[in-house]
């Protein structure tokens, strides 16, 4: 699955959502919002003929289903995500970096590469840091291990996000 096209990432990343979270807004006097309704039993009888759902064709989807991690970074608009792909028992995370672009230009993706498992280590302006595991096959056949850190540095210049980003790896 190494052949992920960035469409398909871009489309991924839509379907996770469209932007950085909006902060909640305050009105003098305002009740606060209700908490999430509890539903003790099921009800008597349907209140309408059930809608059918179609599965949405390969093509339409891309590879969104393929999502298996993500992490949104709002005060930074940005975005890492894995998808599936690649041998599951080596690196089977297909990882990207994304950063938002704005309503007009939408989501700019960055691969970083294949990993086993990755988590957020760091996240400030202009840079992320990532922790990851990459995984080998060893010459008798055995898994080894590698833990490293995925340095992501970005310029942003207003809301439109770079042509490229600097990514280093250390162990």
């Amino acid at each position: 699955m190494r052949g992920v096209s960035m469409t398909a990432a871009v489309l991924a990343l839509s379907l996770c959502g469209c932007g950085p979270a909006e902060a909640p807004r305050k009105t003098a006097g305002a009740k606060p919002a209700p908490t999430p309704m509890s539903v003790t039993k099921a009800p008597a009888r349907p209140v309408g003929p059930p809608a059918r759902h179609p599965v949405i064709p390969g093509e339409e989807m891309g590879t969104a289903a393929d999502i298996s991690q993500f992490h949104a970074l709002p005060t930074l608009d940005a975005k890492v995500f894995s998808l599936s792909g690649g041998d599951p028992a080596v690196n089977g995370l297909v990882t990207y970096f994304a950063l938002f672009g704005g309503p007009s230009e939408g989501w700019s993706a960055y691969p970083l590469g294949d990993y086993a498992e990755w988590r957020v280590a760091e996240a400030k302006t202009g840079r992320v840091v990532l922790a990851v595991r990459q995984d080998t096959a060893g010459p008798d056949g055995n898994i080894l291990k590698t833990n490293r850190t995925v340095q992501i540095d970005f310029a942003r210049n207003g809301e439109t996000p770079p042509d490229g980003i600097d990514v280093s790896t250390t162990q």
